[in-house]
């Protein structure tokens, strides 16, 4: 799935568009045993209720492809005969009334759920029938899929709180609140505004990737979390080529990185999501006029870390809001926009981060006059 698949379900999810049939969740102790299981009476609930439910369900659809919404991929075998894959598709087909398979999915995942807190345990189903984007096409197609999300439940604080029958304010004890999902799932994904059995798109609040709980949910490997891919591409970058990693060399590959985010975000007709290859930076670095030894290094290095032939999302590579230098106890931060302010040099045989002074420097807040 991309972001405007994503973005096109999340709009659905209002008590005015859905057409959810059933929501179904089990409230769960620190200890990951069932405290209660219910099943919420969605065609006669009050609107503003409804509505809390949905945001929760939005959650799990928020975020950036490829680093909090991870597209999964079933293989075949998985498909045909995958315990996991006949019980996501059994929820799929409905939960209410459906309660073996419900249990069955529940009982699956609840000792895997990270954390040592309360937490509740979400399921959605929904049928949304897709009509045609063509204008002499008024055909539809029904897609039916369920969305899981994992919340955790915490303790409101207590305090005084206004009662307006008695006019006056009242010690109130605490309450156990659902918060804002940390994770869940869709299954089927919607690709090409169609249903796909043959992937499911995982939601991570903390951009984790692989775990406990992804591997009860689908028995297969994901890709490299997005923090860890930028540790490791640092370091790649870092390693191999050695004494060429330049201040104008990590600028050139930040300014590519942005210019294929820019590109994809421009282009209103864009299905996949961007990637970047092996091939792509090892032409940029050639054109930085690194070495071929040390090209020749990033490379191995890079599939040894990300796997032959792999494809990354751009954004989890560097840090594109920030241009931050540290050295030692000195951190320097620089406008994104304005790298050009920074130079690099050696003044008198001493190595020097130089910044060029416009108007208007501070000090700790105040005015002062470079002279």
């Amino acid at each position: 799935m991309n972001k405007r698949e994503a973005a096109e379900i999340r709009r659905r999810l209002s008590p005015e568009r859905c057409g959810v049939d059933s929501i179904k969740g089990v409230y769960v102790s620190e200890a990951r045993q069932i405290i209660s299981e219910f099943e919420l009476p969605v065609a006669t609930m009050p609107q503003d209720e409804l509505e809390r439910y949905l945001r929760l369900f939005k959650k799990v659809l928020t975020g950036a492809i490829g680093k909090n919404l991870i597209n999964v991929e079933f293989s075949t075998k998985q498909v045909a005969d995958g315990e996991e894959q006949k019980l996501l598709i059994a929820m799929r087909d409905g939960i209410s009334g459906n309660d073996g398979a419900f249990r069955a999915f529940c009982e699956k995942i609840i000792p895997s759920v990270p954390g040592d807190e309360k937490c509740v345990v979400l399921v959605m189903h929904d049928s949304y029938d897709v009509r045609a984007k063509s204008k002499d096409d008024d055909s539809s197609e029904q897609f039916r899929y369920v969305l899981c999300a994992v919340c955790p439940v915490k303790e409101k604080d207590s305090g005084l709180c206004y009662e307006s029958d008695a006019g006056r304010f009242r010690s109130k004890a605490a309450e156990m609140m659902i918060c804002p999902a940390e994770y869940g799932f869709m299954f089927p994904r919607f690709d090409d505004r169609c249903s796909n059995i043959y992937g499911a798109l995982y939601y991570s609040k903390d951009a984790s990737g692989g775990n406990a709980l992804t591997d009860a949910l689908f028995k297969t490997e994901l890709p490299m979390a997005a923090k860890e891919q930028r540790t490791a591409f640092s370091e790649i970058l870092r390693g191999a080529v050695c004494d060429e990693c330049s201040y104008d060399l990590v600028c050139a590959v930040r300014d590519h990185i942005s210019d294929v985010i820019e590109s994809y975000e421009n282009d209103k007709f864009a299905s996949d999501p961007p990637v970047i290859t092996k091939s792509e930076l090892c032409d940029l670095l050639r054109g930085c006029s690194v070495s071929e030894d040390h090209i020749e290094a990033f490379s191995g290095d890079f599939e040894e870390n990300f796997g032959k032939g792999a494809e990354l999302t751009p954004g989890n590579l560097m840090e594109l809001k920030k241009l931050e230098f540290k050295n030692g106890s000195v951190v320097i931060k620089i406008d994104p926009e304005r790298p050009d302010l920074v130079e690099v040099k050696k003044i008198d045989g001493v190595k020097y981060i130089v910044i060029r002074v416009e108007d208007g420097v501070e000090c700790n807040g105040i005015d002062i006059k470079i002279k």
